[in-house]
């Protein structure tokens, strides 16, 4: 398998279907009572589904989805709405990992940023750390001190370690996908348009 780049975005999408997915294993026992084991750690997909577009806007897309190779190759996307941040392009905010213990299964760390005793992060957004391609979800509003400095919760847990002062993507967030069908269909209408759809999970 390889990375082939980054999903073209010339074209919006009409619609995204963004999912989480867990994976939980539950026995139930003679007399009823379940037990649930987190038996790997979540990850994101999507249905993206184009409108009717030109050939000439479709053909490059149609060039990556077959590059692609079904789930063989993967991919970096931003998704609308999704990848950005709750306070917007303009906000500006950086951040850096601020914190020694930040190893793989954690589900909080510390972070140093340009902004003081403000909310810059809220429950929902996501964010990826620069040493890996996985996305995490942040789970709680995120306020800095005085000083800039603040503590992130995040869902799923840390994939792998990550160093101290390792900078951290707050907007416009890229996930690493692959295709989740070995077939991909495009549709052609008689108007000289073409539409698609595209069902894709984070890549692990």
């Amino acid at each position: 398998m390889a990375y082939i780049g980054n999903w073209p975005t010339t074209v919006g999408f009409k619609t995204v279907n963004f999912k989480t997915e867990s994976t939980t294993k539950v026995t139930t026992s003679q007399s009823g009572r379940t037990i649930r084991v987190s038996v790997a750690g979540s990850r994101f997909s999507a249905t993206v589904k184009y409108p009717s577009i030109t050939l000439a806007n479709f053909k490059p897309i149609q060039a990556i989805a077959t590059r692609c190779k079904g789930p063989l190759n993967s991919f970096d996307i931003t998704l609308p709405s999704i990848s950005y941040n709750s306070n917007g392009a303009t906000y500006g905010l950086t951040a850096t990992v601020n914190d020694t213990a930040s190893t793989q299964g954690a589900t909080s760390i510390n972070i140093s940023t340009n902004k003081n005793s403000q909310t810059i992060l809220y429950a929902g957004d996501v964010i990826k750390f620069a040493s890996h391609s996985k996305v995490y979800m942040i789970t709680g509003n995120v306020t800095t001190n005085g000083a800039g400095g603040a503590t992130l919760t995040i869902e799923p847990a840390l994939f792998e370690d990550v160093a101290d002062g390792s900078s951290v993507t707050v907007d416009a967030v890229p996930f690493r996908m692959r295709l989740q069908r070995d077939i991909q269909e495009f549709k052609y209408d008689t108007d000289g348009t073409a539409s698609y759809e595209i069902d894709m999970i984070e890549e692990q």
